[in-house]
């Protein structure tokens, strides 16, 4: 595909993600943008080739799995598979029981404050109790878990060309967003930019759909404890985004280089010469290499928003 071709498939796009959100349409669950993240999105948005396609400034939530594929259950039941829930425990009535994208207010976390408050809140006012003893031998593929999660922010940002995504990245993931990547990186990429290091999930309970009752593995002041933690995140993931935006107002002051600086220049040169390295291996190997997000934070990743 040539570049003239790529440049108006890329502002085609933009144009219409821009009057999408000119007009206040916005598919997430919470339907609008958080508002940390706009001072990014509207810089990104004013470069004339990147434009950004999802966005989340990060969150708190509890996650209720949904009703999971039986063991004993045939075959072509299981192919059906239309009310049950995929890996992960999304669909099958699986449902977030509370989200929020700040930080939990400290009152509601202290200890001596009304219990029961506290666990409507999070539980989405589905009744909860401690779990029996006997509960343990009780687990099976088909059970329900009670996720408390945390996770930081996410970004997906369009670009013109794979060399405008290789700036982008290394500005990312010198504001250690280390995980970042590139997705299609032949027609118009997407830089996904993202940090897994301030993620959490713990199971937190079970649920009794029998009797609509959530039990629970820990008790209130554990709760507490785990809300106090992802305070602690969300504070380490406002200066991830502070920093992020501060790069990319340097880089886009530069001259002649509109999305790199001195030291983001240097990072991509690195990342260059990591992916030519591989791409060189890979060639004569007859294959391509999968590389360990963990090595280096450069892999390409699938969009899951």
């Amino acid at each position: 595909m040539n570049l003239e071709r790529l440049k108006q498939e890329f502002n085609s796009k933009k144009k219409s993600i821009l009057g999408a959100l000119a007009s206040g349409t916005d598919a997430s669950p919470k339907g609008s943008v958080d508002k940390q993240i706009i001072p990014i999105m509207e810089l990104l948005n004013s470069c004339p080739d990147a434009v950004t396609t999802s966005s989340c400034s990060g969150r708190v939530s509890v996650f209720l799995e949904g009703r999971k594929q039986s063991s004993t259950t045939s075959a072509p039941k299981q192919e059906h598979g239309a009310d049950v829930a995929a890996a992960g425990g999304k669909g099958g009535d699986g449902r977030w029981l509370f989200v929020t994208h700040d930080h939990l207010s400290d009152d509601i976390l202290q200890e001596g404050q009304d219990d029961a408050i506290f666990l409507d809140m999070v539980f989405g006012g589905i009744p909860s109790e401690p779990a029996a003893p006997r509960l343990l031998g009780q687990l099976s593929s088909e059970t329900r878990y009670i996720h408390f999660k945390f996770e930081p922010m996410i970004l997906h940002v369009l670009t013109e060309t794979l060399d405008v995504a290789n700036r982008l990245l290394t500005c990312a993931i010198s504001s250690s967003f280390r995980e970042s990547g590139i997705v299609s990186p032949l027609k118009n990429p997407v830089v996904a930019i993202r940090t897994m290091g301030l993620a959490f999930d713990s199971p937190v309970g079970v649920y009794d759909p029998e009797r609509n009752m959530i039990q629970r593995f820990i008790e209130p002041s554990g709760l507490k404890l785990l809300a106090r933690l992802t305070n602690d995140r969300f504070r380490e993931n406002s200066i991830r985004i502070d920093s992020f935006y501060r790069n990319l107002l340097s880089t886009m002051e530069a001259p002649e280089t509109p999305l790199e600086s001195k030291q983001t220049r240097a990072l991509r040169k690195k990342v260059e010469g990591i992916n030519k390295g591989r791409g060189i291996a890979a060639t004569r190997e007859n294959r391509v290499e999968i590389q360990d997000p963990l090595e280096d934070g450069i892999p390409f990743l699938e969009d899951d928003m």
